[in-house]
């Protein structure tokens, strides 16, 4: 590519499946056999005149017609399937449904799945200047491009150390999988008692297995599956099923000739989907992981005088841009850091500590406690509503640790009553800043709790109420003409 920036494209989804939509199969062949007329016998009443008129029907035709007239269907399919899911459907509901890459998708995923303090934030280029303004420390990339098993990716590790990877068995999961990849291998990352019970329970199972496990698991299932619609279900459903019966059809006609070979695998190459991997930092090593990889990939050393192990993982992104360059323009690039709101939960309450220690070391200067007794004071120690809406108590400031270069600075201010007055207006200035960065942050997380609200409504069958209305008032029938 001409530059680094990453191309947007509008809503994609993670779709690893090869499977492509068509419609379900049905064959229409009838077996015309020799029939053998004998005379009727008593205990016969039917005649065989039925045997005369018609062919013989297709048994398996015959037998699924029969279990489809056995099902209690509902009298007006459409509705069924525009009726909203509820949380037991969701539940119950054994597929994984295509996620859109929304930053807000997934930061409601990983509080969900109990993870905390951990933020998912979108990238629009790969230039190293924007992975510098990540917060800091990042602990996972998850790129998204359109997958295609025909490149050759090498082998991957079998020596991985205290390395978490689990390999993706079931399709369109490769967004939960990638999440789970990075920060089950996050340092110092609260998970929540069911992820945390999950890997250790299957901190000893082979990659394979441990997928099957997350396929399997309830919890995480519905969690991904929370902003499905019953469409999704069944749009998934048939997909699934055009994917057997395409398999069938191509063991059954293993003698075609090469060319139609030719053109049924360029149809099966562009019917692949977009798929999530993920890059992570561990044991020293930057890692490419990828669930549809039977092993995770090393990709690099951390040096000790690396000031970030993104650098290492860009050249590879980039790498993959540039070899699907020439077939496709649409990539997108995730990356999983430590929440702002914690960061700046932290600038609070030091920025307070800072203003704590000053007046401690001023508190005999009559001169200086007149001058800030007539200032409110931006934080009040001692009232808990106020520290609770930041996420502090009283010893979370108390506790906070000072660097040695800053108590330095307020031993040194404090010599001097001038100085020590404008070091405290600093820090008065430096809480204010930490407490609007918090509040607006608070603020884009309700924004981002509202997308996905709105997200997880099923408008559908609302919709479809409503342009059966214009039709029934000719409405519709009336823009068609004028058309």
């Amino acid at each position: 590519m001409a530059n680094s920036t990453l191309p947007r494209y509008s809503s994609p989804k993670d779709s690893d499946s090869a499977a492509s939509e068509r419609p379900l199969r049905r064959s229409s062949r009838q077996t015309a056999s020799t029939i053998v007329v004998k005379a009727p016998e008593p205990a016969a009443e039917t005649s065989s005149t039925s045997s005369l008129s018609e062919p013989r029907r297709n048994p398996k035709r015959k037998a699924a017609e029969a279990a489809i007239e056995s099902l209690s269907l509902p009298d007006n399919l459409l509705d069924e399937a525009l009726r909203p899911l509820t949380s037991a459907d969701v539940e119950e509901w054994e597929g994984w449904i295509e996620l859109e890459s929304e930053p807000a998708f997934f930061n409601i995923i990983l509080k969900d799945l109990g993870v905390r303090d951990v933020k998912v934030q979108e990238l629009f280029s790969i230039d190293q200047s924007w992975l510098d303004t990540l917060p800091k420390p990042v602990y996972g990339l998850i790129f998204l491009f359109q997958y295609t098993p025909d490149v050759d990716e090498g082998e991957g590790e079998d020596e991985t150390g205290s390395l978490w990877f689990a390999n993706q068995t079931t399709n369109n999961a490769c967004a939960t999988f990638a999440l789970l990849n990075i920060v089950m291998n996050a340092p110092d990352v609260e998970l929540g008692n069911q992820l945390r019970e999950f890997k250790q329970a299957t901190k000893n199972l082979d990659t394979v297995l441990r997928g099957h496990e997350i396929s399997n698991n309830k919890f995480m299932r519905s969690i991904h599956n929370s902003f499905t619609r019953r469409m999704d279900h069944l749009n998934a459903d048939l997909c699934l099923e055009n994917a057997v019966s395409d398999t069938r059809s191509k063991k059954a006609k293993t003698g075609s000739k090469a060319s139609k070979k030719t053109k049924r695998k360029k149809r099966e190459d562009d019917a692949y989907g977009f798929h999530f991997i993920a890059y992570v930092p561990v044991d020293g090593h930057v890692w490419e992981l990828d669930g549809l990889r039977s092993k995770p990939h090393k990709i690099g050393s951390i040096e000790p005088d690396e000031t970030s192990w993104t650098n290492i993982a860009r050249p590879q992104i980039e790498g993959r841009i540039l070899q699907y360059e020439e077939s496709q323009i649409s990539f997108n690039l995730l990356a999983l850091c430590r929440s702002p709101l914690a960061l700046q939960s932290n600038s609070i309450a030091q920025a307070a500590a800072c203003t704590s220690h000053l007046q401690e070391q001023m508190k005999h200067n009559k001169e200086f406690v007149q001058l800030i007794d007539g200032q409110k004071p931006v934080l009040d120690l001692n009232n808990r509503s106020q520290l609770s809406e930041f996420n502090l108590r009283k010893s979370d400031i108390k506790d906070a640790a000072l660097p040695e270069s800053m108590k330095s600075q307020i031993s040194h201010a404090a010599l001097d009553i001038d100085n020590a007055y404008d070091l405290y207006q600093q820090f008065v200035v430096d809480t204010k800043i930490a407490i609007g960065e918090y509040r607006a942050e608070m603020i884009a997380l309700a924004e981002d709790e509202q997308r996905v609200k709105d997200r997880k409504k099923d408008y559908g069958q609302a919709l479809h109420r409503w342009v059966q209305k214009l039709a029934e008032k000719g409405i519709l029938q009336d823009l068609i003409e004028s058309s």
